[in-house]
């Protein structure tokens, strides 16, 4: 008997439901990833001079047993080539994870693009945790379902990058972290900090993760200090995470490299007079040495990658102090453009449209939500603002670096979780407003409405309990 009243609990249907619904939606994003990836060509070599030519270089020669070598900008042999040698231009965990996959199917491109699909399919899965755990089910599922059909997510899932395994990284230590909140065991703090670490060794702007973290332990587990010692742990632990990378390179190349030696190209393409005067590059960035040929000798002489990034490293900051006028518009320009739903006009029409139709309506959502969901859940100490920080992190990347969609895309799942709970709330204010009759206006009778409640209301973002099993 007692089964048969399991089997007909309507808080299980609602689960089975949600389970159901779930899955579908999880076979629906891998659907459309796959199929977007084998329209852009499944198989067909890295486009040349590209980010991948380099990871690819990088991990070819893991796989052969040459170590973390190949080629790198402006190191050339005596002929003009490209030189592979010991290397710490990019941060090396794409490079090792695709030498991974190289070792078990050989030097192809298709397993590669294969792994990014599943890698964006399992963020899917992260953030309906994530979202789940901050507000309900139903914001869960509008996440989840929105992030499947995500056209940034369907394009950087195609294209062979650091980008996918650094979202699923940084996402998973966001949910490590709120499930440590919740329950502030010292295996899950260390486990959020390998997660940051690993990321940060798939791409160096987690750094600023890094440093917000720890004003987000302090504030959240304010109440019991030794609790603030066990939040601090995970950016110690993320930063620990880099020391045998850092020994390598200062045993290979001689110098302290702790993530990567493209900062320089990075630094120098963000400030220079290009950046400052040039309307196509508004609040974006150029290549110094195709760009910039008033510094290509200083920077090619070395024909050394450290001594490179250090040449390029000096001639930025000494760019910075002699335009302190430029300062704000570099900032304003970067903060603009790193937010826009508007692409270049020379930009393909159909990304362009699906742009303005995905990212436009999540934006305005966000901007309404952003700062009642961090005044509720600061209010009533719920870990949940860590969401904030998140895209915080992204905002200071952008500030300090330049705007870019590929900055933004790893918390952009973060972006669609509030505008899901902004637009939740916003329907169950309307669907509670006053009925309008022919010659009748009235409220619904007999009950008062939990939007009835201040913003500040459980029921802002949907309480699980009442169909959790």
């Amino acid at each position: 008997m007692s089964r048969i009243r399991a089997s007909i609990d309507p808080r299980n249907c609602n689960t089975n439901v949600r389970l159901r619904t779930l899955l579908a939606i999880i076979a629906i994003g891998l659907t459309a990833r796959i199929a977007v990836t084998v329209n852009a060509g499944l198989a067909a070599p890295f486009a040349p001079r590209s980010d991948a030519i380099e990871y690819d270089s990088y991990a070819w020669n893991l796989v052969q047993g040459r170590g973390y070598s190949g080629i790198s900008p402006d190191v050339k042999s005596p002929t003009g080539e490209l030189l592979e040698h010991p290397t710490a231009y990019r941060a090396p965990l794409t490079s090792v994870f695709w030498a991974g996959i190289y070792w078990l199917f050989g030097h192809r491109y298709s397993p590669v693009r294969l792994a990014q699909c599943v890698l964006d399919t399992l963020t899917i899965l992260v953030l309906y945790r994530i979202a789940r755990l901050c507000f309900s089910d139903v914001v869960a599922l509008l996440t989840a379902g929105v992030y499947a059909v995500w056209p940034t997510a369907l394009l950087y899932s195609s294209l062979p990058g650091s980008e996918p395994l650094y979202a699923f990284l940084f996402c998973w230590s966001l949910l490590l972290s709120l499930q440590f909140a919740e329950h502030p065991t010292l295996l899950r703090a260390l486990g959020a900090g390998v997660l940051l670490g690993l990321a940060l060794l798939t791409r160096g702007n987690a750094v600023m993760m890094v440093v917000l973290l720890i004003p987000w332990g302090v504030v959240q587990f304010r109440k019991t200090p030794w609790l603030i010692l066990r939040a601090c742990l995970i950016p110690f632990m993320a930063m620990l995470m880099l020391l045998p990378w850092t020994i390598r390179n200062y045993r290979v190349l001689h110098a302290f490299v702790p993530i990567e030696t493209g900062g320089g190209d990075v630094l120098l393409g963000s400030y220079n007079r290009v950046i400052a005067t040039d309307p196509l590059y508004y609040g974006y960035w150029v290549f110094p040495t195709s760009e910039l040929p008033e510094y290509t000798q200083q920077i090619t002489a070395p024909n050394d990658e450290v001594k490179r990034d250090g040449v390029e490293m000096r001639l930025a900051k000494q760019w910075i102090l002699d335009h302190p006028e430029k300062w704000w518009y570099l900032l304003e320009s970067r903060f603009r453009r790193s937010w826009t739903p508007f692409l270049q006009p020379k930009s393909p029409v159909l990304y362009r449209i699906g742009m303005m139709a995905s990212w436009g309506p999540v934006l305005v959502l966000l901007i309404l939500g952003f700062l009642p969901t961090a005044i509720y859940f600061l209010g009533t100490n719920h870990p949940g603002w860590i969401l904030h920080i998140g895209i915080l992190h992204f905002v200071l990347t952008a500030l300090v670096f330049w705007g870019a969609s590929r900055f933004r895309y790893p918390v952009e799942g973060l972006c669609i979780i509030l505008a899901s709970a902004t637009l939740v709330w916003l329907y169950k204010r309307i669907s509670s407003a006053t009925v309008t009759v022919p010659g009748l206006s009235m409220r619904r009778p007999n009950r008062k409405s939990s939007t009835d409640l201040p913003i500040h209301s459980l029921d802002y973002y949907g309480s699980n309990d009442s169909i959790l099993p």
